[in-house]
C-alpha cells in the first residue's frame, strides 16, 4: 500500500465522517429526528469509564476512527466487488452501511430497535441520508486498491 493511497483514503474517511456527522445534526432542521452520533459513541464506548457523562470529544474521536476504518474497508475490500462508476459504487456502499447499521449495530449494541425504530418512526430517513452521504463521498474521492480504470 503506497503512502499516497493511505493519505487519500484517510482524508476521504475524515471528510465523509464530518459530512455524516453534520447531516445527522442538521436533520432536525428539516423536520426529521436529529442524530447525535458523537454522544451515542461516547456513551457506548466510554460510558462506564467516566464518572458522570463521558466527554463529547471522546465520542467524536471514536466516530472519526470508525469513519476512517470504513473508508479503508471500502477502498481495500468492498469497492473492487461493486459494479458501476465510482459514484454508483459509493451509493451502493452507503446502502450496505445503512443495512448493516440498521439490522446489526443499532438493535444489538444500542438496543434502539431495527433502523432506530425505538427512537422515532421517521428516524430511518436521516439514518439512510447520513450513510448515503458517507458512501457517496467514499465513492467520489477514494481510490480503490488494485483497481485500474478501463
Amino acid at each position: 500500500m503506497e503512502f499516497e493511497f493511505f493519505i487519500v483514503v484517510t482524508l476521504t474517511g475524515l471528510l465523509a465522517t464530518y459530512l455524516h456527522l453534520v447531516m445527522g445534526q442538521w436533520a432536525g432542521r428539516i423536520g426529521l429526528p436529529r442524530l447525535d452520533f458523537s454522544r451515542v459513541m461516547a456513551n457506548l464506548t466510554y460510558g462506564e469509564s467516566f464518572e458522570g457523562e463521558p466527554s463529547y470529544w471522546a465520542g467524536q474521536i471514536a466516530v472519526f476512527f470508525n469513519g476512517v476504518f470504513f473508508a479503508f474497508l471500502y477502498a481495500t475490500v468492498v469497492a473492487p466487488y461493486l459494479p458501476g462508476e465510482p459514484i454508483v459504487r459509493g451509493f451502493l456502499y452507503g446502502i450496505i452501511l445503512y443495512i448493516g447499521s440498521g439490522l446489526f449495530f443499532i438493535p444489538i449494541y444500542l438496543k434502539e430497535g431495527v433502523f432506530l425504530s425505538h427512537v422515532d418512526s421517521k428516524a430511518w430517513i436521516p439514518l439512510l441520508m447520513v450513510h448515503l452521504i458517507f458512501g457517496l463521498v467514499c465513492g467520489w474521492l477514494s481510490p480503490i486498491l488494485g483497481y485500474t480504470a478501463p
